[in-house]
């Protein structure tokens, strides 16, 4: 399988979201979204490893079907994330250090290094933040707009930079107002097309064998 066929193989895999109205959001004020990044901010820096279930519904824009698929994330130690999909296909997306591994279901796989591609650089970081919520104070990759929706804090990231873009209408974390964890994570593409993808069963600061995190 060659790079260009495993770039669009990713950015599938990366498009979850969802068109939730926006008219169910209320946009904090400065003082609040700075109170409310703080938080989630401190409550990611004492996580060192995260596990959980995922459910994945995506919605093409031109069909009435939607696809659901299953699967499990592992993170650790800041720089380490695998995105495994079980059911009903597998695909296993891993991100160490400076290597990310891209596996299907038929086998192999391809190791690419980050620091020669600034698209999968960006989706490293699209995929990190989207797990631990960090990053929301930092403008490089996106402008980020804080609101509240019943019992969550909503982060709005629009893309400032051409390769997300590209990709990224925006996206969007859900919060628990009470653990600043993220539970829900939406993306909308350029194209229409949405998804969402739901957390479960998460577990913090637990210890996860290395080889999860392999890329070879």
């Amino acid at each position: 399988m060659n790079i260009k066929t495993m770039l669009a193989g990713m950015a599938a895999l990366l498009l979850f979201a969802t068109n939730a109205p926006c008219q169910s959001l209320k946009k904090a004020t400065e003082a609040e979204s700075r109170a409310m990044v703080a938080k989630i901010g401190q409550r990611a820096g004492a996580i060192n490893s995260l596990s959980c279930d995922f459910t994945q519904v995506k919605t093409l824009r031109f069909l009435d079907d939607k696809m659901t698929s299953r699967g499990r994330m592992y993170y650790s130690g800041g720089d380490k994330l695998r995105w495994e999909y079980t059911a009903p296909y597998t695909y296993t997306f891993i991100l160490n250090g400076q290597k990310v591994f891209l596996r299907p279901g038929s086998g192999g796989g391809q190791t690419i290094d980050l620091r020669q591609s600034r698209l999968f650089q960006g989706i490293a970081r699209v995929m990190m933040n989207s797990v631990t919520g960090k990053g929301l104070a930092t403008a490089d990759d996106f402008a980020c707009t804080m609101y509240t929706q019943g019992e969550e804090w909503v982060a709005v990231l629009v893309p400032q930079k051409k390769e997300m873009k590209k990709l990224f209408k925006d996206v969007r974390l859900h919060f628990g107002s009470r653990q600043q964890m993220v539970t829900r994570v939406e993306l909308t593409e350029q194209n229409g097309d949405t998804t969402v993808i739901s957390l479960s069963g998460v577990k913090t600061n637990q210890r996860i064998d290395e080889k999860v995190f392999a890329t070879r």
